[in-house]
């Protein structure tokens, strides 16, 4: 009985380590490096980055209440996430909720987010036109799923 009880408890133990690393585990990760933005098919590179946070344990942390902007008539603030279920050995997706200022006009958007090998890529639809940001996320104090 008490052999059984040590192997549930272990496997119990296992199993939430296991979650506990597809969601992230124990990380901190960073924006770094410069921010993209495309919109109506222009990259642009001179981006004014402003992070909530430096550093966090996951994206929530890191992300949201950040904003960007490209002069005075492009900026887009995060506002929240949500992240999909995440599949082992697969890149982690979800869906930031942003609010976007083009000349004066505001609008709330949802840009779907994809990250892989270092990489966040958002991208939505605001005004018929695409529009998207990209920048790097350095993850390398991640315990588990290290690089």
């Amino acid at each position: 009985m008490r052999l059984l009880l040590t192997i549930l408890t272990l496997t119990t133990f296992l199993f939430g380590a296991t979650q506990m690393g597809l969601k992230g585990g124990s990380c901190t990760l960073s924006q770094k490096g410069a921010v993209t933005l495309n919109y109506h098919s222009t990259i642009y590179k001179d981006v004014t980055y402003s992070a909530s946070h430096r550093s966090g344990k996951n994206f929530r942390e890191i992300f949201v209440g950040s904003s960007m902007s490209v002069g005075q008539n492009i900026s887009l603030k995060i506002l929240d996430y949500k992240p999909n279920k995440r599949f082992k050995g697969k890149p982690k997706t979800g869906i930031f909720m942003v609010i976007a200022t083009i000349n004066k006009k505001i609008e709330h958007i949802q840009m779907a987010y994809i990250f892989d090998k270092g990489m966040i890529s958002a991208t939505g639809v605001l005004n018929k036109t695409t529009i998207g940001f990209s920048t790097e996320v350095d993850y390398s104090f991640c315990t588990l799923g290290k690089k």
